[in-house]
């Protein structure tokens, strides 16, 4: 089952919203100090955009993503080069099954900002929702690229490469995964599933365990309920 990006939306280190950065308001105030009334429109604007941005997280924490897409779109309305605004309001329509426009959103925040690993990892997911893991490899691979410490990338192209019969380099990306974190139990379950497709049952039967102590025990009760998936 391919993971989708789940980490805290207020986290820093999250997919979904990274908060502006604390210096901003510093960095307006002197702005104003020397522009004056161009910079006090500015300051505004950037204002109600973070609002707009923080109404948008509320929302999306709720569940409620077409107000989560308002928001975010009055965000980009007030801070049009806010890349992950984009990025933000492509998860939402990925969340209502849009993933066209998703892809749209994920690609404008890849153009403002070509070294956001998570647009490209996003706009993997829509690919490979879409059916087309060429593409979707081809994002990860840039994800990955850009941050080779992203265990998520590796799980969800391991899921790619699953999905055109490559076998070997599928476990090979959830080994990495593993790798980059070893408390990682989709991608035991994602890897032991195939070692069970590959008859390997004791491989199978080891990650089906750690899955399960890690939380995701899918593999496991699988097991137990086909005798020929037993070791």
């Amino acid at each position: 089952m391919r993971l989708k990006q789940t980490a805290p939306l207020q986290d820093t280190n999250s997919p979904f919203a990274h908060k502006r950065p604390t210096s901003l308001l510093q960095t307006i105030i002197k702005t104003f100090m020397i522009f004056g009334a161009a910079a006090a429109f500015a300051f505004g604007a950037n204002v109600e955009a973070e609002k707009a941005f923080d109404r948008g997280l509320s929302a999306y924490n709720k569940g409620d993503y077409k107000t989560t897409i308002a928001d975010f779109t009055q965000a980009i309305k007030l801070d049009p080069n806010d890349a992950m605004a984009y990025n933000n309001r492509g998860i939402a329509y990925d969340e209502l099954g849009d993933y066209g426009k998703a892809i749209a959103d994920y690609t404008q925040a890849i153009k403002l900002d070509p070294s956001f690993a998570y647009a490209y990892y996003n706009r993997g997911n829509a690919y490979d929702d879409l059916g087309d893991y060429k593409t979707a490899i081809d994002d990860y691979n840039q994800a990955i690229k850009l941050d080779p410490n992203y265990a998520e990338a590796y799980c969800n192209r391991g899921v790619a490469y699953l999905a055109l019969g490559d076998h070997k380099t599928a476990l090979a990306d959830w080994t990495q995964a593993i790798k980059l974190n070893p408390n990682y139990a989709d991608a035991y379950g994602n890897r032991g599933n195939v070692y069970a497709l590959l008859n390997d049952l004791k491989s199978a039967t080891k990650d089906a365990r750690i899955a399960c102590e890690l939380g995701n025990c899918n593999l496991l009760q699988l097991m137990a309920k086909n005798k020929d998936l037993r070791d």
